[in-house]
């Protein structure tokens, strides 16, 4: 096994890290690596893009924001955001055959900090998302006791009332999170928790560390059985009594609430979120198509298969919160919001069902799948750039992916932890979201201003047979970053004006957990703000990505651009291409030209007028 050199470690931080292909010891190049069929990618992509997300942050939303009437601001942002930058980013991975930080800087020298933000996205992604399969797969385990261990309490405990009037509640943060009342309570680690999350980082380790050919061959598996479970629950839920009762609330209407911008900013962020845009990841998985490949239908074949599978999942999830409410008089509307979704609203609900441990193992190995599938794409964002990069020649892909996995083993670690539930929160709402979206609107604008939108127009026509109709054209151009950009900013202005919070576990009246610190609530948890350094730690979360856009411009200001060469056989069908060069000035200038003609062309008009009147 070769190490990395301390040579090699400084070429990998200065400019040779930037855009080659893998070379072999010949110096010529390596063939890259593909998918063993059209499937394999079409389930990998799926995998991707449906996550736990689908499942329980969907349905919150979805209920928050009016119900039904989400719905229509979900679909106008798939349609104007989502599915034009996911086609934009199968294209270009496609087109350049190279991960993230390759094909931006072949676009242009000074554009790989767009590279660089994406792998820095999907890293500090796989940082804190792997918890979420932790939790499922330590359930998963608890599903096969009987009697399920959130359904009984000890009468020899203190906080015995506490239990008996909310079990599943208190076995969530009392026995399963061990969970302290303040992020700046570390705790110890939790015996359960931390074993669950070696165990899932050996089970991602073994599904990616060959590429795309054991991610292929292992999507067979984990991107179909969640429908199996999911349609299995659907057909359970829906014939439950009080059924009906949760599908009312889900879909009945209150379109008062679409007036809220904060509806229309929700909506684009589970788009951005739940379709996996601007991760990187849809470039790295593209770029392991053929150059000919229908690159338009894979994206609407997938992203409609995403937003499908989110109203699906919430007619499952409220079905049985329906059912939920008829044993435990517990409301529909009173829906917990992210993890207590999953681990209190429906461990609550499956208890009452016949065959509860059968239903319950079902449920959680289906949330491990999809978030099984999900770390795929993210880790494969920050592997295959990595692995394109001349000075990384010598590593095997097996070595990087095991030293990346152990990086993010270990820096994931504090999320094990009796506080970490708190520090997933302050990941969840930072350390995606809005780099997210910056990173969207600079691809945007990256390709159809300094690129040449006529050009990638051609291309796309190439690799998959028809030009790009005028919806694409004006998305990518007009619609797309515009929109983005102003979602960008009222989420920005949002954050800076609410003080940002999370749900801290009190304890219930009788018996607070702490009452030093924190007298116990009617519902157990209370809003307490982030410490200094949490706020801190939020304000690295956002910049670590974004800030290395504007210092690749900077650095790379002078920096020639080359011509980058046409795809092989575009000649040959009668193409013609030419390298778009954006320059400010010269656009300016046409600007004011076009001005100036415009402003003469008026007053002609005006003197040609005047002379008739006065004849």
């Amino acid at each position: 096994m070769r190490c990395i050199s301390w040579h090699a470690l400084r070429r990998l931080l200065t400019s040779d890290f930037y855009g080659y292909l893998v070379e072999d010891e010949s110096g010529g190049e390596k063939p890259r690596a593909r998918w063993g069929s059209h499937v394999e990618f079409l389930l990998a992509g799926i995998g991707l893009a449906v996550g736990t997300g689908n499942v329980w942050r969907f349905p919150y939303l979805a209920q928050k924001n009016g119900g039904g009437a989400f719905l229509i601001p979900y679909f106008v942002m798939l349609l104007v955001e989502g599915l034009p930058l996911f086609f934009l980013e199968l294209a270009l991975g496609q087109r350049f055959q190279k991960g993230s930080i390759a094909v931006w800087k072949q676009i242009r020298p000074y554009l790989k900090g767009i590279g660089i933000a994406q792998v820095i996205v999907s890293f500090n992604m796989v940082v804190y998302y792997p918890i979420v399969m932790t939790w499922c797969g330590y359930y998963f385990y608890l599903s096969f006791m009987n009697p399920l261990p959130w359904t009984k309490c000890d009468n020899t405990t203190v906080d015995y009332e506490c239990c008996h009037n909310d079990s599943s509640k208190y076995y969530w943060y009392v026995s399963a999170l061990q969970a302290t009342t303040s992020i700046s309570e570390p705790g110890g680690f939790v015996p359960g928790v931390i074993i669950s999350w070696t165990v899932g980082w050996v089970i991602t380790y073994a599904c990616l560390f060959k590429g795309p050919e054991s991610t292929g061959k292992a999507a067979y598996f984990t991107a179909t059985f969640p429908y199996v479970v999911l349609i299995c629950l659907f057909f359970r839920g829906v014939t439950l009594p009080g059924a009906g009762r949760g599908l009312a609330v889900f879909f009945t209407p209150d379109f008062a609430k679409l007036v809220d911008p904060n509806v229309w900013v929700d909506a684009a962020g589970q788009i951005f979120f739940s379709l996996s845009v601007g991760f990187g990841s849809l470039i790295c998985f593209a770029s392991y198509n053929p150059i000919k490949n229908n690159c338009v239908k894979d994206a609407s074949f997938i992203s409609i298969i995403n937003c499908g599978t989110s109203v699906f999942s919430g007619v499952v999830v409220y079905s049985i919160l329906g059912y939920r409410e008829t044993q435990t008089d517990i409301r529909v509307e009173d829906v917990d919001k992210g993890p207590g979704l999953a681990f209190i609203a429906y461990t609550t609900a499956v208890a009452e069902m016949p065959l509860s441990q059968l239903w319950s193992a079902a449920f959680f190995i289906m949330m491990m799948m999809l978030a099984l599938n999900s770390e795929f794409g993210s880790i494969e964002a920050c592997v295959t750039p990595l692995k394109d990069q001349k000075a990384l020649k010598g590593v095997k892909r097996e070595i990087l992916c095991l030293i990346l996995c152990c990086i993010m083993y270990i820096v994931g670690l504090p999320m094990c932890m009796q506080n970490g539930l708190y520090v997933f929160t302050l990941w969840d709402n930072y350390a995606v979201t809005i780099p997210l979206l910056f990173v969207g609107a600079c691809e945007c604008l990256a390709v159809s201003w300094l690129y040449g939108l006529e050009r990638f127009n051609k291309e796309v026509e190439f690799m998959s047979g028809s030009y790009p109709n005028i919806y694409w054209r004006f998305c990518w151009k007009w619609l797309s970053p515009i929109l983005i950009i102003v979602v960008l900013m009222s989420s920005c202005i949002k954050k800076m004006i609410v003080p940002e919070t999370y749900e801290s576990y009190v304890g219930c009246v009788q018996h607070p957990l702490n009452p030093e610190i924190a007298a116990g609530t009617e519902t157990w948890l209370r809003d307490i703000a982030f410490p200094w350094w949490g706020q801190m730690l939020a304000a690295i979360l956002v910049c670590a990505p974004i800030i290395w856009i504007p210092i690749c411009c900077f650095l790379g200001r002078n920096a020639p651009v080359p011509d980058i060469p046409i795809l092989e056989g575009m000649e040959d069908e009668g193409y013609v291409i030419e390298n778009h060069v954006f320059d400010w000035r010269t656009e300016v200038q046409e600007i004011k030209t076009a001005l100036r003609i415009g402003q003469k062309g008026q007053e002609e008009g005006t003197d040609d007028k005047n002379e008739v009147t006065a004849v």
